[in-house]
């Protein structure tokens, strides 16, 4: 949230997404989530559809929606309509 102070008066705005209060800096993906996460984008890629990323940053919970490409399978990196998604990033995935 951010207090805009306007004529004495505070006023809030909240930042599009879901707000995560926790202390978690980022999700926590397991060996085996990842390896689900890698045959499912494997799949898209050779079936030709699109997924959904739902992730976390900065502290709140971005959508990303397209069709994807790895990056860089050794850093964990995917490429989803141009915006470089990292492994830490992923809560979620869904087929579109």
């Amino acid at each position: 949230m951010f207090l805009l102070f306007f004529g004495g008066i505070a006023m809030e705005m909240m930042l599009i997404g879901k707000k995560y209060y926790e202390r978690v800096t980022q999700p926590i993906i397991t060996t085996e989530s990842w390896e689900q996460y890698l045959k499912l984008i494997h799949d898209s890629i050779d079936n030709d559809y699109s997924l959904r990323f739902t992730t976390y940053s900065g502290g709140y919970e971005h959508h990303v929606s397209g069709k994807c490409y790895l990056f860089n399978e050794s850093l964990k990196t995917i490429l989803v309509s141009g915006i470089i998604v990292r492994d830490t990033e992923i809560i979620s995935i869904e087929r579109l």
